[in-house]
């Protein structure tokens, strides 16, 4: 542990002597920093019209496509094509992208970091959501990295995609937490040894003080 985290630790109550020694905290995205803005499936859904299940479906088959780095805007004309909808794509995809950020669970982000750990944003995402997200949220003032599936050419829970991390952020897997609310995801990074926790989506700032406190991270 260093001195600095060690200092703040005692300040603030954090990370006790017991505790895994953490270099860093993973955050998955959807279901643990954000989630969906209420109305954005009616939205979307009436697109489709009396197709509305087929198209939802074939939106979900293109976001799969290009996790890993083709061009979600190319997908997606293509089903606005097959479903003989004319309007722009940026008409049917809402330019924020439905996305409702958990400005609580941002605040014990920084509070993490407070404590001396650097954390990072770890998510599966193509690439239009993804730059967007980049771009305008302003996550690069609350994480010290922003992992994005399409950019490494990998998506969880392929081992490939922690490897990159592993690799970008330079610390062996036992000095890493990921948080994620997908069960293959934390599967996914335990294989490599990273020590990981299944998040109950959307379950806020309550269940990530619990899951911290298991490795001696007290918010």
């Amino acid at each position: 542990m260093d001195s600095k985290r060690e200092a703040r630790a005692a300040e603030k109550g954090g990370v006790s002597c017991a505790a895994v020694d953490l270099d860093w905290v993973l955050f998955d995205a959807d279901g643990v920093i954000q989630g969906p803005r209420d109305g954005w499936f009616e939205e979307l859904t009436a697109w489709g019209g009396s197709r509305a299940d087929e198209f939802m479906l074939a939106i979900a088959e293109a976001d799969m496509s290009c996790l890993t780095g083709k061009d979600f805007g190319a997908a997606m004309r293509g089903v606005l094509s097959q479903f003989h909808i004319d309007a722009p794509l940026e008409d049917v995809i809402d330019q924020h992208f439905w996305i409702e950020v958990r400005q609580p669970m941002l605040a014990a982000v920084r509070a993490v970091r407070d404590l001396g750990l650097r954390c990072a944003l770890a998510t599966n995402q193509q690439n239009m959501r993804g730059a967007y997200m980049r771009s305008s949220l302003g996550f690069e003032t609350i994480f010290d990295e922003q992992f994005y599936s399409y950019e490494l050419g990998f998506a969880k829970p392929d081992a490939g995609y922690f490897q990159a991390i592993m690799d970008r952020i330079n610390v062996p897997p036992h000095r890493v937490l990921f948080i994620d609310d997908h069960e293959g995801n934390v599967a996914g990074a335990s294989e490599l040894g990273i020590y990981s926790e299944l998040f109950a989506r959307d379950g806020g700032v309550p269940v990530l003080a619990s899951i911290l406190a298991r490795y001696g991270v007290q918010l």
